[in-house]
């Protein structure tokens, strides 16, 4: 008779450590597998045709890293009819090409045949009952020939605030960078509600992990500026923090110590 003992904290932590430690392990050997593009000069200036032409994409997104990685709000944030919903995860997949979707809303079931990034973060225990979009993502990738179905990945964040763990926030950042890395036909789109907070909390982790010579505070830069070519001639006043608040900066600071080995 075999008896399965609990995990004990030492034993799972250091699980996560070897875990995170093959993943980033892996970003250095596959370094060269995918050419990443230089980043713009600092401070992003949304009014330049440049910028709008290489980094621009819609209302609701803009590309964080052009053709590879992309940040913005929940498919069908804001939209009040399925049709549009649909439109919208149509030009995602077919436009931008998008085939992996990580969705970090803590208040939001994880999409259909999802996969969780380490742990998978925090759900709230009574969901939000929104429209999900996988099936519309895996429809429009069937009408384009030779297209895979789209990917789904969950890591929850509850909204205005921070990951719960720092360990296995680290671990789905390098899973995300490794995926970059290594997968030469992968673009990823990374949502939370509106796209700002925390959307901006990880994608700047990941510019941490993909650019080693890049601070905390360029990659918050980068996050904020770019945000701003979602409004290019639209209202005026409107200001974007990406990420959103002061704990959810300190945690992209934390997180570049950890990257960094700090």
């Amino acid at each position: 008779l075999q008896i399965l003992l609990p995990l004990t904290r030492p034993i799972y932590q250091r699980q996560v450590q070897r875990s995170l430690t093959s993943i980033s392990n892996n970003i250095k050997m596959e370094s060269n597998t995918r050419q990443l593009p230089p980043l713009p000069p600092l401070p992003i200036n949304a009014s330049e045709e440049t910028i709008q032409s290489s980094h621009g994409f819609s209302s609701n997104a803009h590309w964080v890293i052009p053709n590879i990685l992309m940040q913005g709000s929940r498919p069908g944030f804001g939209l009040e009819t399925e049709t549009a919903l649909i439109d919208q995860v149509r030009t995602l997949v077919k436009d931008a090409k998008c085939t992996t979707f990580v969705s970090l809303q803590a208040e939001c079931v994880p999409e259909d045949k999802s996969t969780l990034l380490t742990d998978g973060g925090y759900q709230k225990p009574t969901p939000k009952n929104l429209p999900g979009y996988a099936k519309h993502a895996v429809d429009a990738a069937n009408d384009i020939q030779g297209k895979e179905e789209p990917q789904f990945l969950y890591y929850g964040i509850i909204g205005m605030q921070t990951a719960q763990s720092i360990d296995t926030l680290h671990g789905a950042i390098l899973d995300l960078a490794s995926r970059i890395q290594t997968q030469k036909n992968e673009t990823i789109y990374v949502h939370c509600g509106g796209g700002v907070g925390r959307a901006g909390l990880v994608c700047a982790g990941v510019l941490g992990a993909l650019y080693d010579t890049l601070s905390a505070e360029e990659a918050m830069a980068y996050t904020s500026g770019l945000c701003y070519l979602r409004n290019v001639g639209g209202t005026e006043g409107v200001h974007y923090s990406s990420p959103e608040t002061e704990e959810q900066k300190e945690q992209v600071r934390e997180i570049f110590r950890k990257l960094r080995g700090g």
